[in-house]
């Protein structure tokens, strides 16, 4: 008996489904691969007439359209770069779980797709979810190489109508190379000249947003943060949101008014609509500037409308939209109690002026710089030295987990404004967050069954308790997400079970993986430099820049500055 596997239906760029036959089955397969060509390339993008500027899009568009599988499908990506300079594509919140090598962070996990060069993305979706796809090279996702990705799960605990998919995000009049110099710069007079973003919601100005409600229905809207560097707050005036899912994780049903998402965070929540077509409604997505010293643009304001009929007018209603749900007041459905630490990792993010003159982020004083050759190549081909955390370079700032242990970061904001930290590979447990600046230190706890996410946003002056099992052996980021905080130093490396990595994924890389190596001049064995020798780094400087503190800024805010944490 011939059974052929039945077409869904999902979107995105020169989409080619391909249908499978399945021989002597009795039952329908569920699974399908879902194959993709992508042509990276610079679009003209104008934003509503106010200005046009270069952003990176797919085929020739941008905004970029968004993706939308099913838990158990294969996405294959044939992405070509027809950029001026490498980039690639990283499947965020995806655990690549046997497949590090398709994470997309370029010189840690790969070497980047060369210019005029080609690189197919194979992604296992064995996770259901709110997640998006961006470049991780620079900072190509604050220039627009960025897009949702949506993967349902066909024993959905919830029940709802529709779905509504709504990314959030940021866009700047200049490109992300002129901000960067800007924020690098030691002047404060210069780093902090104002700079007012705009935002895009749902592919669209804010304004002429609109969120088609039919009355009685309950809709699933799946809110992403694929900008660059603020959160938003999204709210809906008359309604009532109920918390589902954040990050990828399903969580107990939490009533709310209102859900903040950090830069690279995802949630669901679900809005039955109003038993009546007499009104219209506004919605709020307002964006958080703690980053820029600009109190009066602090929150700005960005709305849409709630439409029930075209013919309606907009009642208002104000009240209670600033009401928020704290992490630690959700709890995952699959209940998993609170992991026992085996190993504790500290970091403490500073910002300030290095000794090269620069304005940088750091770690433990360590300002993150990119090895020259990717990390995961250095692990797998060091032998027993890619257990030696010398052989990655210091600037990496590495970190060895052994197979299977729980490992908790403490994370400690020393600057006056949030960070968005990002794990990849794994979700993490919030164990407990705090302020770090008050004498009588006020701390909140989880639940015994703590929430995961993949993003936490530490407020500043704060810090955060996160656990996690090391059981995806592969070389893990955990960065800011702010893509200029990334440009700046913000990110560290864990290198996961290194002995896993050489017997588990050395022999699965593809050859078109070492072939864009070579094509960029990028060693494929050795150390961080390229040598030989656990301690044949030479002088590690060539890994510039490799500033050391002159000094840092407070976690206090400036003088006049109002900060909303």
């Amino acid at each position: 008996m011939h059974i052929l596997l039945a077409e869904r239906c999902f979107f995105g760029s020169s989409t080619k489904p391909v249908l499978l036959l399945v021989l002597g089955l009795w039952c329908v397969a569920h699974a399908a691969t879902i194959e993709l060509n992508w042509d990276i390339e610079y679009v003209d993008y104008s934003m509503e007439g106010m200005f046009t500027r270069k952003a990176i899009g797919i085929n020739g568009q941008w905004p970029i359209p968004g993706v939308v599988a099913t838990k158990g499908d294969t996405l294959i990506i044939h992405a070509t770069n027809k950029l001026k300079e490498p980039t690639s594509l990283h499947s965020h919140g995806i655990f690549q779980n046997g497949t590090n090598f398709y994470d997309g962070a370029a010189m840690v996990t790969e070497c980047g797709i060369p210019m005029n060069g080609s690189f197919t993305y194979v992604v296992n979706l064995n996770q259901a979810g709110t997640y998006w796809i961006h470049s991780h090279f620079k900072s190509q996702t604050a220039d627009g190489l960025r897009t949702t990705l949506i993967i349902r799960d066909p024993d959905e605990v919830y029940k709802y109508d529709d779905e509504i998919i709504l990314p959030l995000e940021d866009w700047f009049r200049e490109p992300a190379k002129t901000l960067i110099k800007q924020f690098n710069n030691p002047d404060p007079h210069i780093r902090f000249k104002p700079i007012v973003p705009y935002a895009i919601i749902g592919g669209t100005c804010s304004s002429k947003k609109r969120l088609n409600f039919a009355p009685g229905k309950t809709y699933r809207i799946r809110l992403l943060n694929i900008g660059a560097s603020f959160d938003f707050h999204f709210s809906m005036e008359a309604h009532t949101l109920r918390l589902i899912e954040v990050d990828g994780v399903m969580v107990k049903e939490r009533t709310t008014h209102g859900v903040t998402v950090g830069t690279g965070q995802r949630a669901s929540v679900l809005v039955t609509a109003l038993n009546t077509t007499d009104n219209n409604y506004i919605f709020h997505a307002d964006m958080y500037t703690d980053l820029l010293q600009m109190p009066r643009y602090n929150p700005l304001n960005f709305t849409g409308t709630i439409e029930y009929s075209p013919r309606a007018k907009i009642k208002r209603e104000r009240s209670t939209m600033w009401m928020n749900v704290s992490d630690l007041d959700l709890e995952p459905l699959d209940a998993e109690p609170m992991l026992e630490a085996d190993q504790i990792v500290t970091l403490d993010a500073y910002s300030g002026i290095f000794s090269d003159q620069s304005f940088r982020h750091s770690f433990n004083n360590v300002t993150y710089a990119v090895p020259q050759i990717p990390t995961l190549l250095t692990a797998m081909t060091m032998g027993d030295y890619a257990n030696r955390t010398e052989v990655y370079g210091k600037q990496t700032d590495t970190h060895i987990l052994k197979h299977l242990d729980v490992v908790q970061i403490v994370v400690n904001n020393h600057d006056y404004y949030s960070h968005p930290f990002h794990l990849h590979g794994h979700v993490f447990q919030i164990i407990e967050t705090g302020d770090i600046r008050s004498k009588e230190r006020r701390v909140k706890t989880a639940l015994d069954t703590p929430v995961k996410r993949d993003t936490v946003v530490i407020g500043g002056g704060h810090y955060a308790i996160l656990r996690f099992r090391a059981d995806n052996p592969g070389v893990w980021l955990f960065h800011c997400h702010i893509d200029f905080h990334i440009m700046l130093g913000l990110q560290m490396t864990f290198v996961e079970a290194p002995d896993k990595i050489q017997s588990r994924l050395k022999h699965k890389v593809p050859d078109a993986y070492r072939e864009n190596c070579v094509a960029q001049g990028i060693k494929t064995t050795g150390n961080a430099l390229g040598g030989s020798e656990v301690m044949d780094l030479g002088d590690q400087d060539q890994l510039n820049p490799s500033p050391y503190p002159d000094q840092f800024e407070s976690a206090d805010p400036p003088s006049g500055w109002m900060l909303i944490s």
